[in-house]
């Protein structure tokens, strides 16, 4: 799992070195579409150390691009 406290270069190191062996754009798309799977899920402490949604109550559950809405608004801590 990606560290959320390294930011990209944990993504790079989890997603774009070990799961899509690439170093093009194509690799960071790929990585940029899985992480927007957390729009419809939730952190649990057992997990990842975090808990709770990644969405607000009403966009949770819906498919949109929240969660990088939040990133980029919100920002990210535990």
């Amino acid at each position: 799992m990606p560290k959320p406290e390294v930011g990209c270069d944990s993504l790079q190191d989890v997603f774009i070195d070990n799961v899509f062996h690439g170093t093009g754009k194509e690799a960071w798309k790929l990585t940029t579409a899985i992480s927007g799977a957390h729009t419809l899920g939730s952190a649990k402490t057992f997990n990842s150390g975090y808990e709770g949604s990644w969405s607000d109550p009403e966009d949770q559950g819906v498919f949109n691009n929240g969660y990088f809405k939040s990133l980029l608004l919100k920002g990210w801590m535990p």
